[in-house]
Order: C-alpha cells, then sequence, then structure tokens
C-alpha cells in the first residue's frame, strides 16, 4: 500500500496531517534542510512530534536535504545523532557527503536520496540503491511513463511529488536565487526569484508554474509500484495539509475528492499535471487576488478536517466481570493488552447487561480506535458504575497505546566519530579548460594547446574528430526521456577511442562505469565539501568542477582529486523542461538560431536561453569573470563558451589577467 506523505512546518501541520490521516510526514530541524524559512522544530519539539506520531502508526522523515560546508560536518554529525535519538524513521539526503557521515555515525537508519539529488532516470536510482539509499524522491518533471519504468526496474522504493509548489527548474539544479541575491535554494534560503515578472513574446511571469496536482492519477501510480505519494507544502498552513490528505486519502479510497476545497485552500491560477501527461502547455501560473480572496473561506471548512483523531486502529475489547475482579482486555494492530480492576457489587436493583457493558466500552470517541469485536461476560447479579467501565476502558486504551510506541520506536546504534579539520592544499601547476558550444568552437580550442581538456557536446562528436585524448564529452542533463539512446551513443563513441566523460548526476556516474569511460564531475554534482568530494572520488571520478555556490576560501580536499572552478562564463541560472519562450516542449533550435531564444527580466535585460532537445538552459545575463583573479586553490579553470565568443581573444586576454569593466559577475567566489 503506497503511503500518503504530508509536509509539516509546525506542530499545528503535524497535528492536522496526523488527524487527517497521513501515513509518514517529513520535516526539518533548525537546520540542514530545504526550507529554512519555514517555523521548523527543535530537538525537543523533534521528539514530542515522533512520539505523536508513534502512537499514530505514522513514520516520521527528517528533511537534511541542503548542501553541507566542511566547517558544518560536526553539527551535522550531531543533528544525525539527535534524529536517531529520537526516533526518526529516514533521513532525506541532498548531499552525498552528509549521506556518507550520517551513515557512519547512524548505519541502520533508511536513508532517501531527496529530489535535489537529481535522480530522474533508471540509472541514476541503481546507483543511488548501490550507495546505500533504501529510498529515491523523484523529480517533478518527470511524465507517468517514466516514473512507471524506474519505480518497475530499479528495486529501490520511489517517491513522487503529487501535489504542491511545482519548481520550473530541475531539482537540484537551480542557481537564480543564489545568483541573484545570495540565497541559495540548495542551502534552504530560496528566494523564488521564478515568481517574478520574467516576459517573452507578450507573455508575462514565463517562469513562474501552476500548482501541481495528481491526486485525481493516485490509483495509477499505485498500481505503478509507487511507494509514497509526497505532498509539497512545509510553508503552508495546517489547513492546506488538511485537505490535500483528505483528499488523497480520499481518492485512494475510491471516494469523490474536494477538488474546490483543494483550489480554494492555495493554488495559483489552479493546477496542473502536464509534466506527468506529457503536455507542456498551459503550465503558467501566479497567485491572484482571486485565490487570495477563495481562501478566507476555505480555511474554516479545511480545519473541520483535523479536529478530531484520525481512527488509526481497529480495537477489539472483551471484559470479564466477576465478584473477585473485573478483567479488560483490548487488542489492535496485533497488539493484545489486558488491565484488572475490583471486583463487581452485587445488583440492588437492576444488574448490569452484557449489552450495556458493551455499549459502555464501545465509546472510543476523541480516541484514535475504533470499535471491533465488543463482547462482556458477567456474572449473574452483578453490578459496575460506569465512570469504573470508563476507567478501565482508559486505561486498556492506555496501555495499548504505549505498547504501539513501543512496537514503533527504533534503538539505532550511533557511533562516535573524530572530526579534523580539511586539508589545505595549493596545487602547484594550475591549468585551463574550456566548454565549447559548436564544432566550431570545438576547432579553435583543439588548437590552442592551453587547454588541458575540452568538454565538447556529443552530439559534435564523431569517429574523425580529433585530439580525442584531449576532448571529454559533454551528455545532456536531463536522461529520463532519453537514456537508453543516450547510452547507445556513447558506447559507439567510445568504440571510437573517447575516454572521458562529464558526470552531472548519479545516472550519469553509472553510465561511465557500465560503458568503461573516466568521469570527470560537472559543477551539477553540487559538491561543497571535503567528504562529498571523497565520495565521488570512491565512485571513481577523476576530478570535479566545483559547484557555483562555492567561494574559493571554502574549496575542499581529497585525496588524489583535482578540483575545478568555473572561471568564465554564463553560468545557467536553470535547466528547465519547459521552454518558457514557446509555452511548451522545448524546440531544440537555438543553436541553429531559428529559436527567439531571449526572455526578459524585470529590468528588461535579456536572457539567453539555450533550447536543447529535452531541455533549456536559462543563462546570466552577467558573464562569470574571474581571469583577473585566477583562485589559487583550484587545479584548473573552466572558461564556458555558451555564445559565439571570439575564444582566441577571450583566452588571450583571461591568461594576461586582463580585467573587465562592465557586464560581469563575481558570482559567489569572492563570498
Amino acid at each position: 500500500m503506497s503511503e500518503i506523505l504530508a509536509p509539516c512546518g509546525t506542530f499545528d501541520a503535524l497535528t492536522a496531517a496526523v488527524n487527517t490521516g497521513a501515513d509518514a510526514v517529513y520535516l526539518g530541524g533548525q537546520a540542514f534542510n530545504a526550507r529554512m524559512n519555514a517555523q521548523n522544530f527543535s530537538y525537543s519539539e523533534l521528539v514530542d512530534a515522533v512520539r505523536l506520531c508513534k502512537y499514530n502508526s505514522v513514520k516520521v522523515y527528517v528533511t537534511v536535504n541542503t548542501l553541507i560546508y566542511d566547517n558544518e560536518l560536526k553539527q551535522l554529525g550531531e543533528y544525525a545523532e539527535q534524529c536517531a535519538m529520537a526516533g526518526a524513521d529516514g533521513i532525506i539526503v541532498q548531499d552525498i557527503g552528509a549521506a556518507r557521515l550520517i551513515r557512519q555515525i547512524v548505519p541502520d537508519i533508511p536513508l532517501h536520496a531527496s529530489t535535489q539529488m537529481t535522480v530522474n532516470s533508471l540509472q541514476g536510482a541503481l546507483q543511488a540503491k548501490e550507495l546505500g539509499f533504501s529510498r529515491v524522491v523523484l523529480g517533478r518533471e518527470l511524465s507517468y511513463e517514466q516514473i512507471a519504468n524506474i519505480t518497475r526496474a530499479a528495486d529501490i522504493e520511489t517517491e513522487v511529488f503529487i501535489h504542491g509548489a511545482l519548481c520550473v527548474c530541475l531539482s537540484g539544479q537551480c542557481f537564480m536565487s543564489a545568483m541573484f541575491g545570495g540565497r541559495s535554494a540548495n542551502r534552504g534560503e530560496c528566494a523564488q526569484p521564478c515568481r517574478l515578472g520574467f516576459s517573452c513574446k507578450g507573455r508575462d511571469n514565463v517562469l513562474s508554474l501552476k500548482d501541481l496536482s495528481l491526486i485525481k492519477h493516485l490509483k495509477l501510480l499505485q498500481r505503478a509500484g509507487v511507494t509514497s505519494f509526497k505532498i509539497e507544502g512545509r510553508m503552508k498552513r495546517p489547513e492546506y495539509v488538511a485537505a490535500a490528505v483528505s483528499a488523497c486519502r480520499a481518492a485512494l479510497n475510491g471516494e469523490e475528492t474536494d477538488t474546490k476545497l483543494l483550489k480554494d485552500v492555495f493554488s495559483r491560477s489552479g493546477f496542473t499535471d502536464g509534466y506527468f501527461t506529457d503536455n507542456f502547455h498551459n503550465m503558467q501560473g501566479i497567485r491572484t487576488k482571486q485565490d487570495v480572496d477563495a481562501a478566507s473561506d476555505a480555511l474554516s471548512q479545511a480545519r473541520k478536517l483535523y479536529s478530531s483523531p484520525y481512527k488509526r486502529y481497529v480495537c477489539d475489547m472483551h471484559a470479564d466481570v466477576d465478584k473477585d475482579c473485573t478483567t479488560l482486555t483490548a487488542s489492535a494492530d496485533g497488539i493484545t493488552v489486558s488491565v484488572t480492576g475490583r471486583g463487581a457489587d452485587c445488583a440492588v436493583n437492576r444488574p448490569l447487561s452484557g449489552e450495556e457493558l458493551c455499549a459502555q466500552l464501545n465509546k472510543l470517541g476523541g480516541t484514535v480506535y475504533s470499535s471491533g469485536n465488543i463482547s462482556a461476560d458477567i456474572k449473574d447479579g452483578l453490578y459496575l458504575k460506569a465512570a469504573e467501565i470508563n476507567a478501565l476502558r482508559r486505561e486498556a486504551l492506555d496501555k495499548l497505546s504505549d505498547a504501539v510506541l513501543q512496537k514503533n520506536s527504533h534503538n539505532y546504534k550511533i557511533n562516535k566519530i573524530s572530526f579534523e579539520p580539511p586539508k589545505k592544499y595549493v596545487p602547484t601547476n594550475q591549468t585551463i579548460r574550456c566548454e565549447v558550444n559548436n564544432s566550431a568552437q570545438l576547432k579553435k580550442a583543439l588548437q590552442r594547446k592551453e587547454y588541458e581538456y575540452i568538454y565538447a557536446p556529443m552530439d559534435i562528436l564523431n569517429n574523425d574528430t580529433l585530439q580525442k585524448d584531449r576532448i571529454i564529452i559533454l551528455p545532456p542533463v536531463f536522461l529520463a526521456d532519453c537514456e537508453a539512446e543516450i547510452t547507445a551513443k556513447l558506447a559507439k563513441l567510445r568504440e571510437y577511442g573517447y575516454d572521458k566523460l562529464a558526470v552531472h548526476t548519479l545516472s550519469h556516474i553509472r553510465i561511465a562505469k557500465n560503458l568503461s569511460f573516466t568521469p570527470f564531475g560537472t559543477f551539477r554534482l553540487n559538491i561543497l565539501n571535503s567528504l562529498s568530494l571523497s565520495a565521488y572520488a570512491d565512485m571513481g571520478i577523476y576530478d570535479a568542477v566545483m559547484s557555483p555556490e562555492l567561494s574559493a576560501a571554502r574549496l575542499p580536499f581529497a585525496e588524489n582529486v583535482k578540483r575545478g572552478l568555473i572561471a568564465y562564463g554564463g553560468l545557467p541560472l536553470m535547466i528547465t523542461r519547459r521552454c518558457p519562450i514557446n509555452d511548451g516542449k522545448p524546440c531544440g533550435k537555438a543553436k541553429s538560431g531559428n529559436c527567439p531564444h531571449f526572455i526578459n527580466d524585470r529590468r528588461g535585460r535579456k536572457m539567453k536561453c539555450i533550447c536543447c532537445e529535452n531541455t533549456v538552459e536559462i543563462i546570466n545575463p552577467d558573464v562569470l569573470y574571474l581571469g583577473d583573479i585566477k583562485p589559487r586553490g583550484a587545479d584548473f579553470l573552466l572558461m564556458r563558451f555558451t555564445d559565439e565568443e571570439n575564444i582566441d581573444e577571450l583566452l588571450d586576454g583571461f591568461i594576461k589577467g586582463e580585467k573587465m569593466t562592465s557586464g560581469f559577475t563575481r558570482g559567489l567566489y569572492r563570498n
């Protein structure tokens, strides 16, 4: 049976989730979670939250779904201990180094690969399983067929977002908030700049999407084998949580769902299932005045949904009443308990009947129990006061609840480990690499010996390409709709003699291993700390470009792994499956010049959109440039060419350390 997984940013939201029938909840602590602006839970509140959920057989997953700096690893280790001591059922992780650390400290706690880990294909799910994850949270940009194929073939639990806000960018690949305002989405501080007024071809808000809702498709996903139906919304009210959980429960029970209440409580111009149904049109949406006005009446209606406990268990009870003692036995959830009270009195007037006793035992309102088989054996001529029966019933249910709590609790082994500061390292020979965008650039780049390696798109490579030993193949980032095709093409390039492959995600790492390529990590691996760098090294990467959200002063270190920084180029702010220009699927024509490949920000600046076969990259209007400062800690500096630049002139100026005077940014490297 698939679980309904509810978001909880506050204790009130947790209560709403539990009281409307959620099977599991996810919540964050005061640090290391992707919703740092939510109220979140202190350690004592986490303990109370887990206890409440265990009484209700509701699982608790704690979010540690942000990127971690080296100087935060000790604090993260302490937090992992707290999660284990509180009895959490699992931890949701983005940072591969964080996953390694948590596994060292709490070997038995289940780890879930967060959607920010960008798992969107079968090979990525298989790699996550090999790394010890028990579940992968799939990207919201997947279609039903893609979800079903991964779920059926990967032999790992899958979790799918089925309701709530819909990011326009592939999860874990958005740098817009960090680059525009220093608030990193990958660090839990997203300022939602995609909701601003970006425009194109007379349309406004072209990056803002309607909210997702797949509730009408839950039965289909259940048949596909999806483990968990995830509701987005740790920043939302308890009423939103209650309405969404109730709608999911109704859908799974085959009942009619209250879609109007769901929409009125919160939506952005309604809902969309565009990615799921593979129809990317009409997905735009913003929060309108009408949406806000509709919520005022809906909230009071939604509050009624969680005003009393959800009936979790069917409880059987049997009472034996005689003059010596009264025994009440209660059974639920495979657990049986008994309590005893004093013996009954001889009836002065009318003796207590079995029907009366059962009716009194049947009063289970205000509890998580509903009545099952209620029976009683009473010796003739005896009487018990109603207050005594009620007290026995309450005692039995309390004892039963304590047994349920014990049954659902964990006793994790916790290891103590020492933390040493990462080594400082300055390379003796800093090299330069470049990334090209087309065949003409590749030809020019190969003529310059200054480039150690050249990253080149796989579709411009063939057997006739020269200097294959200097080329690192660049595959597409998104593989869900083309993984088999891309793998076959890469196998052919391997036959031609190429031996280096750029890897963006876990999927690419597994493909590289299967085809005997040497993997070179790109910035999309989001490496911020030394544990992550070591973990990827253990997966076979030769070196890696560090995250663009990492300052030069924070460069991590791992033995025998080179670290690179992007030092020139148009940095992708986001990569999306839906083209904001044509309001549909990418046309793939940007490189040919036949696509109006720009959107405008609120200041009227043009933002280049590179429209590939299945994704669109939106490029920062200010070029990143570090040529005049050349951070010394990096083993190599990468120049990315996404336009028709004069790469010879740019390289010469870069080597000389020439300054730029306008239209450039340092990114976050100087923070």
